[in-house]
């Protein structure tokens, strides 16, 4: 029991965002009772917490397969694009401000994550793809993984949607793109050419 609730907890806050749906939905969707949900979780915040520990179990294993699949750095990079594509396709934009606003632990936990796994990969790939001819030498790594993270973060503000008529996705491709041309080298962009171009 305690899985389907997660599973329909997941469901409902990545559609409506975390604010909005409310112990009595999760219990209206699935046809129990409230009381039943609360032998699982003894508040909201822990039911948030467990959602974004599930979501981070989860977005680790894609991305661990991403690592093993991936022909390059550059194609870990636009495959990415398709993982990232899957997870905001389901997601409501406004839900990583909220838990931030008002669950502050479960927010925590994925800042963790970000930093210690993320932040971590990314330097990582950085630092491939110097080595590999890709990305250009002279690039501050550090400084510049921390720009894209940065990049990403601002796409989940609201307030950075106020006049924007692109879709979710379609911002974080073309930021994506803009970063791609910046650190790549004659060399990598023309690989990161013919992947775009073959697909």
């Amino acid at each position: 029991m305690k899985c389907r609730i997660l599973e329909k907890g997941t469901e409902l806050y990545f559609r409506y965002g975390v604010r909005s749906v409310t112990m009595d939905t999760i219990a209206s969707e699935l046809g129990i009772s409230k009381k039943t949900i609360y032998q699982h979780f003894p508040d909201k915040d822990a039911m948030v917490y467990q959602v974004l520990e599930s979501f981070i179990q989860n977005d680790f294993c894609k991305w661990e397969e991403l690592n093993k699949s991936s022909k390059d750095v550059i194609h870990k990079t636009l495959q990415s694009l398709e993982i990232m594509k899957t997870t905001l396709s389901e997601m409501n934009p406004r839900l990583l401000f909220e838990v931030k606003k008002y669950f502050p632990k479960a927010y925590e936990l994925f800042t963790k994550y970000k930093e210690d796994c993320i932040m971590n990969s990314l330097k990582v790939d950085l630092k491939t793809g110097i080595e590999q001819g890709y990305f250009r030498p002279e690039i501050e790594v550090d400084l510049i993984a921390r720009l894209r993270m940065g990049e990403v973060d601002l796409s989940f503000d609201p307030n950075f949607y106020t006049h924007s008529k692109l879709s979710f996705f379609d911002t974080q491709q073309i930021l994506l793109d803009h970063f791609m041309r910046g650190i790549l080298t004659e060399k990598g962009l023309s690989l990161y050419l013919s992947y775009q171009n073959n697909n």
